[in-house]
């Protein structure tokens, strides 16, 4: 959903945004980076409302674009600091010129010691959702972090990208741990939260992880409890790709807990000739009112022109009752 077919599988956190982030200044053991991309979609009517549009009886295009910047500084021999800004701009729709924080941090990489980060990106849990996260404009929606299809049945209040967060990582052979605090917010009522990932990378080629995530609401009247596992075989890009996740949520209001599970599935298979084609299937369901909150298939096939610009069609299949299919056609500019 929010990668190219070009780049790799690897935690949002520590990652590159872009594999074309260039570098302004490099000296003295201080490096400064810019980048970005620009993207437009032309989406069907239901596609199109969701994504801010007004237009009703016809398609639609949409235009975005992301600006980031990150650096690093040495402080010694084992240490450097790091930074990252990301915004995203939407150019068309109701949220027309708004800048919308995606990643604002700062802090220490301290090389064999580990990665410690403090600010607003995403949690450690999000490291065992990643593997199925894999299509540019759909997908990943079976679990409470980035959204069910259904949100207003299901319950869940603290999801997505967290503010105030303390974040530590480290890999060890092939252990990659990492764990967060995610400290007070009024904004959405959080008294505190906590999240924490381990995965484990074979030789041959395939990873597994677990996560788990707790927040608790101020008034106690809103809390929530998740976990996942995952597991997944390739590299994004290169030959085949395969991903499964699995996850439980327990939302609570008011003292009622309710129990949501789901589970998505992913493929990409990546030609030579630079064409990609990628399938998926997402399910969520909350089994104390027995609404389905995603039921879906997603087809997706993206040709990569250059490393840096590239043509994606994406098509969800909506199985739930009512509900309506969704495509896009886009380009993609990154530099």
């Amino acid at each position: 959903m929010k990668k190219t077919l070009l780049a790799l599988a690897v935690p949002a956190l520590l990652a590159a945004s872009a594999a074309n982030a260039a570098t302004v200044y490099e000296k003295d053991g201080q490096k400064f980076d810019v980048y970005g991309r620009a993207q437009v979609n032309l989406y069907n009517d239901v596609a199109s409302g969701v994504n801010g549009s007004s237009a009703e009886d016809h398609s639609t295009f949409d235009g975005s674009a992301r600006l980031g910047v990150k650096g690093s500084t040495a402080i010694n021999d084992s240490w450097k600091a790091l930074g990252r800004a990301e915004w995203k701009v939407t150019g068309e729709g109701s949220e027309n010129g708004t800048f919308d924080a995606r990643h604002i941090y700062a802090g220490f990489d301290g090389g064999q010691v580990g990665t410690f980060l403090f600010g607003r990106t995403d949690t450690a849990y999000y490291d065992v959702l990643a593997v199925t996260d894999v299509f540019n404009e759909w997908g990943s929606a079976a679990n409470s972090t980035w959204g069910y299809r259904d949100t207003a049945a299901a319950g869940a209040d603290f999801t997505g990208r967290q503010d105030g967060q303390a974040i530590y990582r480290n890999t060890f052979g092939g252990f990659t741990g990492s764990v967060t605090y995610v400290s007070a917010r009024k904004a959405n009522d959080l008294d505190y939260g906590y999240t924490a990932s381990l995965s484990y990378a074979f030789d041959f080629g395939a990873t597994v992880g677990v996560g788990s995530q707790k927040f608790n609401s101020e008034d106690g009247l809103k809390d929530q409890k998740d976990w996942a596992v995952s597991a997944s075989y390739g590299v994004v890009g290169k030959d085949l790709y395969l991903a499964a996740m699995y996850n439980e949520s327990k939302p609570e209001t008011a003292g009622i807990e309710q129990s949501i599970k789901g589970y998505e599935l992913a493929a990409v298979y990546s030609l030579a000739n630079n064409w990609g084609f990628l399938g998926g299937y997402n399910y969520a369901k909350n089994h104390d009112t027995d609404v389905e909150l995603t039921n879906e298939y997603l087809l997706g096939a993206q040709y990569n022109f250059t490393s840096n610009f590239y043509a994606y069609s994406e098509y969800l299949f909506d199985q739930r009752d009512d509900a309506k299919n969704e495509w896009t056609l886009a380009l993609q500019y990154n530099f």
